[in-house]
């Protein structure tokens, strides 16, 4: 083996703890960052159908609204006392 691999392998094995420390943080990093972005995702998609389904739901509900006048029934009952 020539010096320069010698020296080379020399510095690897020193600098093998901060060489793995960095490759694990590089590692982490990059699951947070897809899980963040899966997250997004996944609330996007939940969102979108959400304000589907309630629009849909909006449109469908046609409630009819009836106003009745009970003074003839008030009348009727206070007569039979």
């Amino acid at each position: 083996m020539s010096q320069q691999k010698v020296d080379q392998k020399k510095l690897d094995k020193k600098n093998r703890r901060s060489t793995l420390r960095k490759k694990k943080i590089e590692e982490v990093l990059s699951l947070a960052l897809v899980s963040v972005i899966a997250i997004a995702i996944v609330a996007w998609v939940g969102y979108s159908i959400y304000s589907k389904v309630q629009t849909a739901a909006a449109e469908n509900a046609t409630y009819e609204y009836y106003d009745i006048d009970t003074a003839a029934i008030q009348d009727y009952l206070s007569t039979l006392n």
